[in-house]
Formats: structure tokens, C-alpha cells, sequence
């Protein structure tokens, strides 16, 4: 009876710990934003500087400089953390995911791609900055860009936040390029450029706000959106619309479907439309390798669309490979060159 007590005691004891160590290893923070910085190992430099800000939002910048490393040896990742089992964990549209063991002190210990820890006498701890220090992110970015009013507004995708854009650099032409495809005032468009972020004082409130300078608008894809971070979709059994083919924006007409694709995993049948007629066909799938085979459709006269059609039929014959990011599916030739780009639909 003694021995069940100690043995019930020892359990009670050690899920006391578990519990309380557990606590421990949350992020104690009472205001956003916070950031942590320090240099870890490098293989080819003396080593990479860290610098990791933290917003109530859950989103978060990374600044990565590789030290002795010459020009563009500055790298950004923007994305959204999350805290799980005692690791803070950053999600982004980068193939390799970053993760970190939230330490008892309050440090973070960067963590392997099987999200345990790295066993090395070098140093892999960030330390958490007694006051917080900006990263301003200089890239390219993705987001949804609007314009009202002369003013315009940038939603940047991996992070959700929303910039004001200033009325200088390469912002004449984001804007010129934005009014060749809106339908309506302040419609949110996909857009790519090149830019800077910087705070700027707000002229109406003198506030500091994050403000956006474009130095380049690259491309805009009215058909598309941000998706969701954190799962891929699956290539069989999704309704995929086109949104790129050739590197241009699909344009669906009145009345016309959307071109699509349809991979059913029952006989490897391959069903949608080319936006004038519907398509049908079979496909051979190994790993990354697609190919499609005895492709046929309908035989409809379309008023508008007959190109994209043509060109998408074309493309299809040319399938070797894919590749699914989110909530998108490139479609590439032979020699790993993207052709179309589609993404996933859930229909009702």
C-alpha cells in the first residue's frame, strides 16, 4: 500500500513539473512588438546575423545578413508565428520552415527541420532585446493592392498587414498598371513589385505609420488571391482555375466558363474547361512527373477566348512536371519551366 502511495505521490509530482515546465516555456510578453537578435553559425562566413520582430498579430519579420558576404548578403522572411508545445514556430512561403525551443530564461534556440534541437557547442540561441529593434523588410512582395482617393493601400499576403503606399518612386506605375485591370473603385487586385518599408508620419495625424515605397511594380494577376498559409492543397480531387498561362493574367468572359482542371483519382481521368469548351483526357502521375494524355474537347465556336484556349491546350500537351506552394499549382515543360499557374477552388 506504501509502494501505491509513493508511485501515486511520484505521478502527481511529475505531471506537476511537466505542467509547470510547460508554462515556463511560453513567450512571456506583455507588449508587442518584441524582437530577439543574435549571430548564429554560418558554413561559409564568420556568421549570420539574426533579427526577429514579433507582432500581437501574430505576424513577425526575419532579417538574415550573412556577415563578410559582399553585396545582397541581406535576406528577409515575413510570415506568421505560432507557439506549440513549447517551440515558437514561423510560417512562411519559404520551402524550409523555422522553428525555435522558447527557453526557461527567455531566449530562443533555433531548431532543425524535424523541429528538434540542434546538438552543437555553437551558439544557436537568439536573445530577446531589451528594447525592441524595427526590421524595415527590402524585397519583393506579394499582396493585395487597392486605390481610392489618391491614396493607395497595400495588403501584404504572408503577413496580413496593411501598408500605405507612398507617392514617390515606381508608385505612378503601380498605379497605372492597377487601372488597366480594376473593375471597380478600391478593388483589390494581386499585385507583385519590389519596394521598402519605412515608417512615415501620417499627414493627417502626424502618427508614425508603416508606409510601403515601391521601387518596382512587376506584375499584377487579377484572377488570384493569397491563399492560406501553413497546408498545400492536394493535386488530385481539386477544382484548379487558371490564373497564369505564358506568364499573362486570365481574362474570363461573360457567359464563358473559366478555364479549369479537374485531376480525378478514379481512372486518372482529367475533366474542365478551356474557357470556350470543355476538355477531358487521362494522366500519368509519378512523384513531381505529370503528364497528360489523349486530350480532346468539344468543338464550340467562342466568340472571345479562342487564343487562351488554343494556347492552353498547347500547354497541357508540353505537361512534364508540378508543383504545388499553398493554394497553387505550377504547371512546368521539361525543362522545369513554369507554363500556367492555377489555384485551388472550393466549390459548394
Amino acid at each position: 500500500m506504501l509502494k501505491k502511495c509513493l508511485f501515486l505521490m511520484s505521478i502527481l509530482f511529475l505531471s506537476a513539473c511537466s505542467s509547470e515546465q510547460s508554462e515556463e516555456r511560453r513567450l512571456i510578453i506583455e507588449d508587442f512588438p518584441v524582437s530577439y537578435s543574435g549571430i548564429l553559425p554560418c558554413a561559409d562566413c564568420p556568421g549570420i546575423d539574426y533579427r526577429l520582430n514579433l507582432f500581437a498579430d501574430q505576424s513577425y519579420y526575419l532579417q538574415l545578413h550573412y556577415q563578410e558576404s559582399g553585396e545582397n548578403s541581406t535576406f528577409y522572411q515575413l510570415g506568421q508565428w505560432q507557439q506549440q508545445t513549447g517551440q515558437l514556430r514561423l510560417l512562411s512561403d519559404h520551402p524550409q520552415q523555422t522553428a525555435f525551443q522558447i527557453e526557461r530564461d527567455g531566449s530562443i534556440s533555433l531548431l532543425d527541420q524535424e523541429y528538434t534541437i540542434i546538438n552543437s557547442s555553437l551558439n544557436y540561441q537568439l536573445q530577446r532585446d531589451a528594447e525592441f529593434h524595427a526590421v524595415y523588410p527590402a524585397m519583393q512582395f506579394n499582396g493585395k493592392y487597392s486605390y481610392m482617393a489618391d491614396s493607395g493601400i497595400f495588403k501584404e499576403c504572408l503577413t496580413g498587414q496593411r501598408w500605405f503606399v507612398a507617392h514617390e518612386a515606381d508608385n505612378a506605375a503601380l498605379e497605372s498598371l492597377y487601372m488597366e485591370y480594376v473593375d471597380e473603385v478600391n478593388q483589390p487586385i494581386l499585385v507583385e513589385l519590389t519596394g521598402y518599408m519605412e515608417p512615415r508620419a501620417n499627414s493627417d495625424t502626424g502618427e508614425m505609420q508603416p508606409t510601403l515605397i515601391v521601387t518596382q511594380a512587376r506584375d499584377i494577376w487579377p484572377g488570384e488571391t493569397c491563399g492560406e498559409l501553413g497546408y498545400n492543397e492536394n493535386l488530385i480531387n481539386t477544382y484548379w482555375k487558371l490564373t497564369r498561362l505564358n506568364d499573362e493574367p486570365i481574362e474570363v468572359y461573360e457567359q464563358q466558363r473559366e478555364p479549369s482542371l479537374i485531376l480525378a483519382s478514379e481512372e486518372n481521368r482529367l475533366s474542365g474547361s478551356d474557357g470556350c469548351n470543355s476538355i477531358m483526357g487521362s494522366f500519368q502521375l509519378r512523384e513531381d512527373k505529370l503528364k497528360f494524355n489523349r486530350i480532346a474537347s468539344t468543338m464550340m465556336a467562342c466568340a472571345q477566348g479562342m487564343e487562351t484556349a488554343q494556347a492552353m491546350h498547347f500547354m497541357l500537351e508540353k505537361v512534364r512536371y508540378w508543383k504545388i506552394e499553398g493554394q497553387h499549382l505550377e504547371l512546368a515543360d521539361v525543362n522545369g519551366n513554369v507554363m500556367a499557374r492555377f489555384e485551388a477552388v472550393h466549390l459548394q
